[in-house]
């Protein structure tokens, strides 16, 4: 009896390889997309900002550059009866130990705000949540109720963790500002080693101040 010689079906197999093929090739299209939404995610973690609300008081908090001084000083001509306040970190510009917050000091008025209108907190601050704590004495203490706190993008995060625990049961006002056109931004953090340094650095004192660390 004849038996019919039967060739070898591979269409199934080169149609599976071929899928599998194609499942690589759009894991490996997928897969930069998906790296690059996740540090997006992270840089707009970091990120928050309050809508503009009228406050007695605009905080500019220490370690900033001058991105910061101008954002205070646009802030200032918004509403020309505020008053600025500076926390004093205690830093020194020179050798004959010139305070940094008097720099900042001369440098807002050079930029049109009136002396009068400028306040350097006298107690030394070495730490955003020793900031807070002098913010809230300051403010109490002078009888202000609200207060616009200026810094970096990245740092707005961390400081509304900072200053909302610090200011529970006070009566005053706290609203979080983010520098605006600054060189931070949640899209194009991650293509900068600047970027890299400083998101890496404020997610783990994030991470350090939810667990304790520094309260």
């Amino acid at each position: 009896m004849n038996q019919t010689a039967q060739t070898p079906d591979n269409s199934r197999g080169c149609g599976g390889c071929f899928l599998r093929g194609m499942g690589v090739l759009g894991f490996l299209f997928l897969l930069p997309i998906g790296i690059y939404a996740l540090l997006y995610a992270l840089g707009a973690l970091l990120i928050t900002s309050d809508a503009m609300k009228d406050a007695d008081m605009i905080v500019l908090l220490g370690g900033g550059d001058r991105q910061r001084w101008q954002e205070a000083v646009r802030l200032y001509k918004d509403q020309p009866s505020r008053i600025i306040l500076i926390t004093e970190t205690g830093d020194t510009i020179n050798e004959i130990g010139t305070r940094y917050s008097l720099l900042v000091r001369n440098n807002l008025s050079a930029m049109g705000v009136p002396m009068d209108n400028i306040r350097i907190i006298p107690e030394v601050s070495r730490s955003t949540v020793e900031e807070a704590k002098s913010v809230r004495d300051y403010m109490e203490y002078w009888g202000h109720t609200s207060c616009i706190v200026v810094t970096d993008p990245y740092h707005t995060f961390r400081t509304r963790l900072i200053f909302h625990d610090t200011f529970q049961g006070s009566p005053v006002k706290v609203q979080i500002h983010a520098v605006r056109g600054h060189w931070y931004k949640a899209t194009t953090w991650m293509f900068s080693r600047e970027g890299w340094e400083v998101t890496l650095l404020e997610l783990a004192k994030v991470l350090g101040y939810v667990f304790g660390a520094g309260r």
